[in-house]
């Protein structure tokens, strides 16, 4: 499963790249059909800290116009922030994959371990099946 392992990695790799370029401060649904983004265009975490942590009200810094009030919230509730929090959890579930794996492969075997390791497998593949629309995803890898 070494493929799914590294097929992981990369696109959490590349969501925390999109991410962290997105990042710098917290999004919030603005009024119906737009997403605002607290603090001005291109302003830093420090810029706004310097600042006094944010824009003038009424002033986004970054809009993002949606069909309805549903889609500006799940816009927002999806915001980089988030996305980095996902991130890092995937990534512990990966790293306890293969630190079991490694175990096993030491010869730390029992049914119990291994029966653990075919239910870290099944979320690895749960994990991955979000990104069934990628080219280099697997069908066997689906749950």
């Amino acid at each position: 499963m070494d493929e799914l392992v590294e097929f992981l990695r990369a696109r959490i790799a590349k969501d925390e790249q999109i991410a962290r370029a997105g990042s710098g401060a917290a999004w919030r649904p603005s009024p119906p059909g737009s997403i605002s983004l607290d603090g001005p265009a291109g302003a830093s975490a420090a810029d706004r800290a310097a600042d006094g942590a944010g824009a003038a009200p009424g002033r986004p810094g970054f809009v993002a116009q949606a069909e309805n009030e549903s889609y500006a919230e799940h816009i927002a509730r999806h915001d980089p922030a988030r996305a980095l929090r996902d991130v890092a959890a995937k990534r512990l579930v990966l790293d306890e994959y293969v630190k079991a794996e490694w175990l096993l492969s030491s010869g730390h075997r029992g049914e119990a371990a291994e029966a653990a390791q075919a239910v870290r497998l099944t979320t690895l593949r749960a994990l991955a099946s979000t990104y069934s629309d990628h080219p280099a995803y697997r069908p066997e890898w689906s749950v």
